[in-house]
Protein backbone atom coordinates (compact mmCIF):
# COMPACT_ATOMS: atom_id res chain seq x y z
CA UNK A 1 0.00 0.00 0.00
CA UNK A 2 1.44 3.59 -0.77
CA UNK A 3 0.95 6.69 1.04
CA UNK A 4 1.01 10.16 -0.86
CA UNK A 5 2.34 12.96 1.06
CA UNK A 6 0.74 16.58 0.80
CA UNK A 7 3.83 19.04 1.07
CA UNK A 8 2.43 22.22 3.00
CA UNK A 9 6.46 24.24 1.85
CA UNK A 10 5.55 27.54 0.31
CA UNK A 11 7.99 26.68 -2.71
CA UNK A 12 5.79 23.57 -4.38
CA UNK A 13 2.62 26.14 -3.84
CA UNK A 14 1.40 27.88 -7.20
CA UNK A 15 -1.05 30.56 -7.28
CA UNK A 16 -2.71 34.10 -5.61
CA UNK A 17 -4.25 35.12 -2.25
CA UNK A 18 -7.40 36.60 -2.09
CA UNK A 19 -5.95 40.17 -0.87
CA UNK A 20 -3.78 40.00 -4.11
CA UNK A 21 -7.00 39.01 -6.36
CA UNK A 22 -9.13 42.37 -4.55
CA UNK A 23 -5.81 44.84 -5.38
CA UNK A 24 -5.94 43.91 -9.03
CA UNK A 25 -9.83 44.34 -8.40
CA UNK A 26 -9.38 47.77 -7.21
CA UNK A 27 -6.93 48.76 -9.55
CA UNK A 28 -8.96 47.72 -12.10
CA UNK A 29 -12.25 49.21 -11.15
CA UNK A 30 -10.27 52.74 -10.30
CA UNK A 31 -9.22 52.46 -14.59
CA UNK A 32 -12.82 51.66 -15.76
CA UNK A 33 -14.55 54.91 -13.72
CA UNK A 34 -11.43 56.77 -15.17
CA UNK A 35 -12.34 56.12 -18.59
CA UNK A 36 -16.08 56.36 -18.17
CA UNK A 37 -15.44 60.02 -17.02
CA UNK A 38 -13.56 60.70 -20.37
CA UNK A 39 -16.86 59.63 -22.16
CA UNK A 40 -18.60 61.58 -20.31
CA UNK A 41 -16.38 64.44 -20.80
CA UNK A 42 -16.17 63.65 -24.61
CA UNK A 43 -19.57 63.21 -25.02
CA UNK A 44 -20.45 66.71 -23.46
CA UNK A 45 -17.54 68.47 -25.60
CA UNK A 46 -19.66 66.79 -29.00
CA UNK A 47 -22.53 68.29 -28.01
CA UNK A 48 -21.56 71.57 -27.33
CA UNK A 49 -19.49 71.45 -30.95
CA UNK A 50 -22.59 70.29 -32.59
CA UNK A 51 -24.27 73.28 -31.51
CA UNK A 52 -21.76 75.35 -32.40
CA UNK A 53 -21.95 73.46 -35.91
CA UNK A 54 -25.60 74.43 -36.00
CA UNK A 55 -25.54 77.61 -35.27
CA UNK A 56 -23.20 78.68 -37.98
CA UNK A 57 -25.68 76.35 -40.59
CA UNK A 58 -28.53 78.60 -39.25
CA UNK A 59 -26.54 81.82 -39.35
CA UNK A 60 -25.88 81.32 -43.05
CA UNK A 61 -29.54 80.48 -43.56
CA UNK A 62 -31.20 83.37 -42.37
CA UNK A 63 -28.48 85.07 -44.87
CA UNK A 64 -29.42 82.79 -47.69
CA UNK A 65 -33.00 83.64 -46.76
CA UNK A 66 -32.23 87.55 -47.07
CA UNK A 67 -30.39 87.06 -50.59
CA UNK A 68 -33.52 85.12 -51.56
CA UNK A 69 -36.24 87.81 -50.88
CA UNK A 70 -35.60 90.53 -53.70
CA UNK A 71 -37.88 93.10 -55.29
CA UNK A 72 -36.63 93.90 -59.29
CA UNK A 73 -32.84 92.64 -58.33
CA UNK A 74 -32.54 94.43 -55.08
CA UNK A 75 -32.19 92.89 -51.64
CA UNK A 76 -34.39 93.88 -48.86
CA UNK A 77 -32.08 93.23 -46.28
CA UNK A 78 -33.12 95.99 -44.03
CA UNK A 79 -36.61 94.34 -43.88
CA UNK A 80 -35.17 91.89 -41.44
CA UNK A 81 -33.25 93.54 -39.11
CA UNK A 82 -34.94 92.92 -35.66
CA UNK A 83 -32.74 96.05 -33.91
CA UNK A 84 -31.80 99.42 -34.53
CA UNK A 85 -27.91 98.80 -33.73
CA UNK A 86 -26.00 96.46 -34.41
CA UNK A 87 -25.50 93.08 -31.98
CA UNK A 88 -27.98 94.25 -29.85
CA UNK A 89 -32.06 93.25 -29.31
CA UNK A 90 -32.22 89.27 -30.02
CA UNK A 91 -35.43 87.60 -31.09
CA UNK A 92 -36.67 85.01 -28.70
CA UNK A 93 -40.20 84.87 -29.11
CA UNK A 94 -40.98 84.52 -33.26
CA UNK A 95 -44.65 85.71 -32.55
CA UNK A 96 -43.09 88.99 -31.73
CA UNK A 97 -41.28 89.43 -35.12
CA UNK A 98 -42.29 93.52 -36.26
CA UNK A 99 -41.62 94.22 -39.65
CA UNK A 100 -44.09 94.89 -42.24
CA UNK A 101 -42.91 92.65 -45.46
CA UNK A 102 -44.44 89.40 -45.21
CA UNK A 103 -42.08 87.13 -46.55
CA UNK A 104 -39.40 88.31 -44.39
CA UNK A 105 -41.41 88.01 -41.24
CA UNK A 106 -42.19 84.37 -42.11
CA UNK A 107 -38.45 83.88 -43.01
CA UNK A 108 -37.53 85.45 -39.62
CA UNK A 109 -40.55 83.06 -37.68
CA UNK A 110 -39.18 79.94 -39.27
CA UNK A 111 -35.54 80.45 -38.44
CA UNK A 112 -36.04 81.84 -34.73
CA UNK A 113 -38.33 78.38 -34.52
CA UNK A 114 -35.39 76.68 -35.68
CA UNK A 115 -32.74 78.12 -33.46
CA UNK A 116 -35.16 76.99 -30.82
CA UNK A 117 -35.89 73.49 -31.76
CA UNK A 118 -31.83 72.69 -32.74
CA UNK A 119 -30.45 75.02 -29.71
CA UNK A 120 -32.87 74.57 -27.19
CA UNK A 121 -35.69 76.79 -25.60
CA UNK A 122 -33.33 79.60 -24.45
CA UNK A 123 -31.93 80.13 -28.35
CA UNK A 124 -32.25 83.97 -29.73
CA UNK A 125 -31.20 85.32 -32.67
CA UNK A 126 -30.87 89.04 -33.84
CA UNK A 127 -30.23 90.56 -37.52
CA UNK A 128 -29.09 93.90 -38.62
CA UNK A 129 -27.97 95.03 -41.70
CA UNK A 130 -26.99 98.41 -42.70
CA UNK A 131 -27.41 99.27 -45.92
CA UNK A 132 -25.64 102.44 -47.74
CA UNK A 133 -22.42 100.65 -49.04
CA UNK A 134 -21.45 100.54 -52.50
CA UNK A 135 -21.97 96.82 -53.01
CA UNK A 136 -24.85 96.35 -50.90
CA UNK A 137 -25.54 95.80 -47.43
CA UNK A 138 -23.61 94.86 -44.22
CA UNK A 139 -25.35 92.31 -42.07
CA UNK A 140 -24.76 90.65 -38.58
CA UNK A 141 -26.17 87.87 -37.38
CA UNK A 142 -26.45 86.94 -34.00
CA UNK A 143 -27.21 84.17 -31.94
CA UNK A 144 -27.50 83.26 -28.47
CA UNK A 145 -28.00 80.18 -26.68
CA UNK A 146 -27.39 77.83 -23.11
CA UNK A 147 -23.86 76.03 -24.11
CA UNK A 148 -23.54 75.04 -20.35
CA UNK A 149 -23.58 71.55 -21.08
CA UNK A 150 -20.23 71.65 -22.86
CA UNK A 151 -18.69 74.32 -20.98
CA UNK A 152 -19.73 73.25 -17.12
CA UNK A 153 -21.98 70.26 -16.94
CA UNK A 154 -24.04 71.78 -15.10
CA UNK A 155 -27.35 72.67 -16.93
CA UNK A 156 -28.07 75.54 -14.07
CA UNK A 157 -25.84 77.46 -14.60
CA UNK A 158 -26.88 79.70 -17.76
CA UNK A 159 -23.50 80.15 -19.72
CA UNK A 160 -24.56 81.78 -22.58
CA UNK A 161 -22.60 81.44 -26.07
CA UNK A 162 -22.90 83.51 -28.51
CA UNK A 163 -21.91 83.12 -31.99
CA UNK A 164 -22.00 86.40 -34.51
CA UNK A 165 -21.57 86.04 -38.29
CA UNK A 166 -21.28 89.47 -40.61
CA UNK A 167 -21.77 89.01 -44.03
CA UNK A 168 -22.00 91.52 -46.73
CA UNK A 169 -24.68 91.00 -48.97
Amino acid sequence: MRIFRISASSSHCAGSSLIEVLVSVFILAFGLFGVAGLQLTSLRSAESALERSQAVFLSYTILDAIRANTVDGNIKATAYSTSAAADTANLCDPEAISTSDPVAKEDLKFWIENLQNNLGQGACGGVHCDGGLDDGYLCSVTITWNDSRGDAGDARSGIARSFINRSQL
